[in-house]
């Protein structure tokens, strides 16, 4: 039996999309504060540094660090004289990063990223209208594809995603 082809299959399938749809969309779940958005012309690779709020991007132009808590841009280094390891996804840190390896996420897919924090809320990643993408945000204990259990799930992105990771919710396109 080809299981694709089936009325079992497209039942399920229309009753995931039916719970999908109705997570409601907003900026930022209950609790949470949106903090604001990049452009990053010439993205390539974004990781979090472990021990602070800080941002790598790496572009083909250079790299850059985010203060992810104060939302603002605060270094830039447009050589491109730095070690990056494609297959591991490690580029090294510079500025407040130096002597830092940083773990990656590539637009052009792998990811040693984090997907929840410490209190395990977690983000999701759904393509219910592939190519276009949902990020969705689910707290602990809930479940965003089952429906009741998932009452404080949060919409938080619909695009055309490249890249996401949990350090406070951050998020690149």
């Amino acid at each position: 039996m080809d299981y694709f082809n089936n009325k079992a299959f497209e039942e399920h399938r229309k009753n995931t999309y039916s719970i999908l749809e109705q997570i409601p969309s907003a900026k930022s779940p209950v609790g949470w504060t949106f903090k604001g958005h990049f452009s990053i012309g010439g993205f390539e690779y974004f990781g979090f540094d472990e021990s602070s709020d800080l941002l790598l991007v790496v572009s083909s132009n250079g790299r850059g660090i985010i203060d992810l808590a104060r939302a603002e841009k605060i270094s830039r280094d447009y050589t491109g004289d730095f070690v990056l390891d494609e297959t591991l996804l490690i580029c090294e840190g510079f500025d407040v990063l130096k002597d830092k390896s940083i773990k990656l996420a590539s637009k052009y897919g792998g990811s040693i990223l984090p997907v929840s924090n410490k209190f395990e809320d977690c983000l999701q990643r759904v393509s219910p209208l592939y190519p276009c993408e949902d990020i969705i945000y689910h707290p602990a204990f809930e479940d965003y594809l089952v429906e009741g259990p998932n009452k404080n799930c949060v919409r938080i992105l619909e695009v055309f995603c490249i890249a996401m990771g949990f350090h406070l919710v951050a998020i690149i396109l």
